[in-house]
């Protein structure tokens, strides 16, 4: 009597054992697009993110250039300043 009205979720589907990834029938294409994704990851690094990087790594050596060229004449400056400061002292 209430094997009539029994409903479920169960469906006769073919079960194949083992991840998928892990079966050896798989490892072909598996290599086939590793090998695609990283060769398109290299060219994107080399082609776009090193370009920027590699200006980037430019433009702050030349800036450090000129603050390194800034400070010293900005130390020359305060060389002379002192000679003068002491000169005058010692006149004083």
């Amino acid at each position: 009597m209430a094997a009539g009205n029994q409903t479920g979720t169960e469906t006769q589907a073919e079960h194949k054992p083992g991840f998928p990834p892990f079966e050896s029938e798989q490892f072909p294409s598996q290599l086939l697009w590793l090998a695609i994704t990283f060769g398109a990851i290299y060219l994107f690094v080399s082609k776009v993110f090193i370009k920027r990087v590699g200006g980037t790594i430019a433009e702050r050596a030349g800036r450090i250039a000129r603050d390194l060229d800034a400070a010293a004449a900005a130390k020359v400056r305060a060389d002379e300043a002192t000679a003068a400061h002491a000169k005058a002292v010692e006149q004083a």
